[in-house]
């Protein structure tokens, strides 16, 4: 029911809310490198999913999302479809071989991938192992986007989402990260958690400090 019925109901107000806000974009240079690798993964944090769907006019190629087959994700991935992003179930726990293959087949279409580096359930804010073993089985490259809103509605879930009020300016911060498919175990965990909170401490987003991260 909430899918078939609240869902649609809701979504025209949600598009004229993300229309109005004043997005700064990312660096052009930036944007032009992800945009010319062939096989891409956007590292970013679940709490920033409203806010990076301002940006989806920029690219140019295909985005998809993954996400659990769980309700949260099922109403995550209907909600998309409205903004143009498909996505792709992995069951809870699987980053295996089969999730990884279906992954990667997009990726070689050209598809851009949007990864949630702390997803499904949190901590929120510390990165998982999840992308970069993606992007190592994918030959991927990582660029990570960061987003920051000075005001917004926060919704108390454990991302700490955040949706921004009409008209307010937001900003992506857009990066290349050159461990993305060479670094594993804790140093590249390390190393991508580091550099993402750099990013966001650079456009005032209030993300965690990098006191731990997860290593499965």
């Amino acid at each position: 029911m909430l899918e078939k019925l609240v869902l649609p109901l809701i979504i025209a107000p949600f598009r004229v809310i993300v229309w109005s806000w004043r997005r700064r974009a990312p660096d052009a240079a930036t944007l032009h490198d992800l945009m010319d690798a062939p096989r891409v993964i956007l590292a970013t944090y679940h709490g920033m999913f409203l806010q990076l769907l301002a940006y989806t006019p920029l690219s140019k190629r295909r985005l998809f999302v993954v996400l659990t087959p769980s309700l949260d994700g099922r109403l995550l991935g209907a909600a998309l479809r409205y903004f143009g992003i498909d996505h792709l179930a992995v069951a809870r726990g699987n980053r295996g071989v089969a999730g990884s293959r279906e992954f990667a087949r997009r990726l070689n279409e050209g598809d851009i991938a949007i990864v949630a580096v702390d997803g499904p359930r949190g901590p929120a804010g510390v990165a998982q192992a999840h992308v970069l073993r993606l992007a190592q089985v994918s030959q991927a490259s990582v660029f990570l986007a960061i987003t920051s809103a000075p005001r917004g509605i926060h919704f108390g879930s454990w991302d700490r989402s955040c949706l921004p009020l009409p008209f307010s300016r937001i900003e992506c911060r857009l990066k290349g990260f050159e461990d993305g498919a060479n670094g594993n175990g804790a140093s590249g965990m390390e190393a991508l958690q580091t550099a993402m909170v750099r990013a966001a401490r650079e456009i005032n987003s209030p993300i965690p400090e990098p006191r731990s991260y997860a290593h499965t």
